[in-house]
């Protein structure tokens, strides 16, 4: 697997596309990304599976409640 991945994805706020650009070399990772658009925070969270050699990338705009 590459350890350094570009991946383009749509604001949940707002949808406009940004260029994110993954470092994988440092294993799974949680963090917040600024949309360049309307500024809202957007909740990254990546999961390496090595068994299937893929990435996953979950994209949320982190404002959900659980009830």
């Amino acid at each position: 697997m590459k350890d350094f991945l570009s991946q383009r994805i749509a604001c949940p706020h707002c949808g406009h596309h940004i260029h994110l650009d993954l470092d994988a070399s440092m294993g799974d990772q949680d963090y917040y990304e600024e949309c360049s658009a309307c500024c809202n925070l957007i909740h990254l969270n990546m999961h390496i599976d090595y068994a299937r050699n893929k990435l996953e990338l979950h994209v949320d705009s982190d404002d959900e409640q659980i009830f």
